[in-house]
Parts: C-alpha cells; structure tokens; sequence
C-alpha cells in the first residue's frame, strides 16, 4: 500500500480503493465444512493459535479471514454490474491451500492460508450468479492444491496451475498426470515446471498451453490466483520469473478476457513474500489492469539450456495427456 501511494494511483480517476466487507457463513460454506469454520472460529475466540503445522492465528485471524473472502465476492458483484471493469483483491490471508475441511492431503497444513477465496468466489458466482463456467488460472509458485480438490470433479470450473515442480517444492502435489475426475476429468490441468525456470519458459506455458485451453473453454469469468513467489528474488522458492515476465503473463491472460468473457477478470493475491518484488510487480499490474502509464524495471533471468528441455518437455507431456480434451 505504501508503494501504491508514492505511484500517486489512489489520485487518479482510473482507479478505485474499494474496502472490502464481512463474507457471510453461508458464503463461506459454499466450499468449506461447518465444523472447519467453528474451529476456526473457536481458536481465534480463544486468543488464537496454530491452526496446522504452518498455519498461526491471532484473536483477529477469523474476522480478517471473512474480510478476505468478503472483499473477492465484493470484486465479483462490482464487475458484473459493470460498476468496476476488473479488479485486484489485495487480501491476506492468501487461500488456493485450504480445502473443504482445511488441510488436503497431502501435505497435513494449510500453507498459511484459511478459507480458499478464488474457490469461494468460484462457487458464489456459479451458484448465486447462475454463471456455467469460470477459470481459475493459479500462477502462484506453489500448486494450489486446495483449490484443485475442491473442484477435482466439476466441469463448470477450469483450473489451470503453473507451479514450481512438486517433487521440489511445498505442497508436493500438482504433477502433470492430474488432469480431474469423473465429470472433471480434462478441466484440471497442471504445469509443473522445473526449478530456475524464466520467463521465457513461463510465457512459452501461458501461450502453448493457457491459452488454447483457456479460450476453447470459453469462461464467463476468469479468476486468477495471483502469487507473485516464482519471482527470482523471493526466498520460497527456486524460480526466475521477473517483474517483467509477470506483466506480461498477465496481459496474455487479460487478453483472453477480453476476448472470451467481456474483460470479466479478478486478480486475487496469493504468496509473495520478497516485498520489493511483491509491491512492484503488483502495482505494475494494476496499472496495466488500468490502462495507466507506468515505468517498471527489472531483471531478466537466463535458465541453462537442460531446465529449458526439461520444461520443454513437460509441456509435450502436458498436451499430450490432454489432447483428448483440448486441441493445442
């Protein structure tokens, strides 16, 4: 927020600060258990705590929770009443972990996060909107598996991840093979990608892969899950996305909106944990969301040329697994 009020964007006309207000249970049940959400509830009542392994609460973790997923469903209403052209939840805490009854296993935590917000704000818009199809595009470092188990079986929501491999990374799940089930099966596509990837592989995924399938599902509303942790200075991880790659990937899939579903598109925050890189690259967006000018500098990376064939790899194995379903 510091850096979004030195870049002046909170005085121009283009943009709107729009505070977010309070889920209601019942919206929050769309996707989550009773008893998850009463213990929740009951920790933060009682001073907070560790809700898994990873996961610490304070007394206000559960109001802070319902603002979270409250100010993704007010992004929602406010773009399809056309009042917003699209929006950017700044939330914390983050959500694409969290499954039904919190952690999905594997692994035994929920990754720092509560209540799975794109998720909540998927099922909202189908449910109370009556809407057929949404997209989730995951582009967090992390596989968001979570979100993957909740709609593992539903055709009416696309969920497409790149991520850092699982088998070198947190939550060890999102490996190319898992493609949905039953009614599902072919709407859940995973793009695992080796460690020291760049932007040249990642965008090279988002044009042979996100997009084809992406536009041939034809969504109503494209959510996206946005982690900024595959950045080349976050801690995380191991990956070498730059701002620069980020801005880019995000006009590739802003471009499907606007081609496919009337410009209907919602960033949620995910991770993100460099506060250089996060701010930056998150501001850039916006603005590019805006259509405002803006200056933004970074450094690109280079992989070697063996992650380039490895990630060259996994993509004909990607479109291989799912060309029954999509054409690529």
């Amino acid at each position: 927020m510091n850096t979004f009020e030195k870049t002046g964007i909170f005085k121009d006309k283009r943009f709107q600060k729009i505070a977010p207000q309070k889920a209601t249970i019942q919206e929050v049940r769309l996707v989550h258990d009773s008893a998850y959400i009463k213990n929740v509830a009951s920790l933060c009542q009682s001073g907070g705590g560790h809700l898994d392994s990873d996961t610490f609460m304070c007394s206000k973790s559960y109001e802070v929770a319902l603002l979270a997923v409250g100010g993704v469903l007010k992004g929602c209403e406010l773009i399809l009443s056309k009042e917003i052209a699209n929006a950017f939840a700044l939330v914390r805490p983050p959500g694409h972990h969290a499954g039904p009854s919190g952690p999905t296993f594997p692994p035994s935590s929920t990754g720092f996060c509560i209540f799975n917000n794109v998720a909540i704000a998927a099922k909202y818009l189908i449910k109370r909107h009556n809407l057929n199809r949404v997209a989730i595009i995951d582009v967090d470092v992390h596989h968001g598996n979570g979100t993957q188990r909740i709609f593992n079986t539903a055709s009416n929501v696309l969920y497409v991840s790149l991520h850092q491999d699982g088998r070198t990374l947190y939550p060890r799940t999102g490996f190319l093979e898992e493609i949905g089930e039953g009614a599902g099966k072919g709407f859940k596509v995973n793009i695992p990608l080796p460690p020291s990837s760049n932007d040249e592989i990642y965008l090279k995924a988002v044009k042979e892969i996100v997009i084809p399938v992406t536009t041939q599902f034809k969504p109503e509303f494209i959510i996206v899950s946005a982690g900024f942790d595959a950045h080349y200075a976050d801690s995380v991880a191991n990956m070498a996305m730059s701002s620069l790659g980020y801005l880019q990937e995000f006009q590739m899939i802003m471009g499907v909106a606007s081609k496919v579903c009337d410009g209907r598109f919602l960033a949620v925050l995910e991770g993100g944990y460099n506060l250089e890189a996060l701010s930056k690259t998150v501001a850039a967006v916006i603005m590019e969301m805006a259509k405002a000018p803006f200056e933004l500098e970074d450094n690109r990376c280079n992989s070697s040329q063996q992650v380039k064939n490895e990630a060259d790899e996994t993509l004909h194995k990607v479109k291989n697994i799912l060309s029954n379903f999509w054409s690529f």
